[in-house]
C-alpha cells in the first residue's frame, strides 16, 4: 500500500491521522471511524477526506485493504519460512548422502587410538570445534582445541604419528590450517578434514576427509555461511564413536 502517493496534498490534521495508521496498522482494521477520530482528535470528517484523497471510498474500505495488506504479509512470511526450512533439509539431506561409512569408520578407528586429539577451526567454524571438543571430553578422550592461532606452531611441534589431527574449514583452503595440515603431513601425525564438498588441498593432506553440503563456501566474503552440515558431521562421528564404544563394551 502506498499511502504517501498524495502526502503533499494532505492538510495537518489527515497527515496526522495518516501517521497514527502507519504506526498502528494492524489495530485500525479493528477500530471503527468514531474511535479512530477520537484518539486522534478530528473529526470523522478529517478520516472521510484522508480515505478518499488516498483513493479508497472511504473507511470501511481502507480497513478491507489493510487486512488484506495483513494477511498477504503473513501468507508471504510463511512461504520465505518455508522456503528457510526446505533449504536446511536439503543441506543436511545432501551431507548425508556425501558420507562414505569406511571413511567414518576409518576416522573412528583413528581418534579411538589416538594418543592425543587436536582440533582446529578458525571463525564461525570455532563453534563446531568447541562442540566437538567437549564431546570427546565428556567421553574421556584426551582432547585439545586449538583456537589461538598463535599456538598452531607449538602445538604442531608437539604432534607425534601417535595422535590424531581433526581440521576444519568449509573451503579447505584456509591459509593457516594448510600451513598447520603441511607440518603435519611431514610429521606423519593422522588428519582428519571436514571441509565442503569440493576439491580442496586440506582434503588431499588428510587422512580421511568427510564433506558436508554447502551452496557457498567462500567465507573471505561471507563467513555466516550455515555450518550446520559441520555439526551434523560431527554428531554422526560422535554416535558412531558411541556405538564402537559400546560394542566393545568399553562403556
Amino acid at each position: 500500500m502506498d499511502f504517501l502517493k498524495n502526502y503533499d496534498e494532505l492538510t495537518v490534521s489527515e497527515k496526522k491521522v495518516l501517521r497514527y495508521v502507519i504506526d498502528n496498522t494492524k489495530a485500525v482494521p479493528y477500530m471503527n471511524i468514531n474511535q479512530l477520530a477520537d484518539v486522534n482528535f478530528v473529526s470523522k470528517t478529517v478520516i472521510i477526506n484522508l480515505c478518499q484523497k488516498l483513493g479508497f471510498s472511504g473507511f470501511k474500505e481502507l480497513k478491507f485493504t489493510i487486512n488484506n495488506s495483513i494477511r498477504e504479509e503473513l501468507v508471504s512470511e510463511e512461504l520465505n519460512e518455508d522456503k528457510v526450512i526446505k533449504k536446511l533439509e536439503k543441506s543436511i539431506e545432501k551431507t548425508l548422502s556425501l558420507v562414505i561409512d569406511e571413511t567414518i569408520d576409518g576416522s573412528v578407528d583413528s581418534i579411538l587410538q589416538a594418543k592425543n586429539i587436536f582440533i582446529m577451526a578458525r571463525g564461525t567454524s570455532k563453534p563446531v570445534g568447541y562442540y566437538l571438543e567437549h564431546l570427546l571430553f565428556s567421553m574421556g578422550l584426551h582432547c585439545f582445541f586449538i583456537d589461538d592461532y598463535n599456538l598452531s606452531e607449538s602445538f604442531t611441534r608437539l604432534v607425534t604419528e601417535d595422535d590424531v589431527v581433526i581440521l576444519f574449514s568449509l573451503s579447505g583452503q584456509t591459509k593457516k590450517i594448510l600451513e598447520t595440515a603441511r607440518v603435519l603431513n611431514v610429521k606423519g601425525a593422522k588428519m582428519i578434514s571436514i571441509t565442503s564438498f569440493q576439491s580442496n588441498k586440506l582434503s588431499d593432506y588428510s587422512d580421511y576427509s568427510l564433506y558436508c553440503h554447502t551452496d557457498n563456501f567462500d567465507t573471505k566474503k561471507d563467513d555466516s555461511i550455515s555450518r550446520i552440515g559441520f555439526f551434523l558431521l560431527v554428531d554422526l562421528l560422535i554416535e558412531s564413536i558411541k556405538q564402537k564404544l559400546s560394542n566393545n563394551h568399553i562403556i
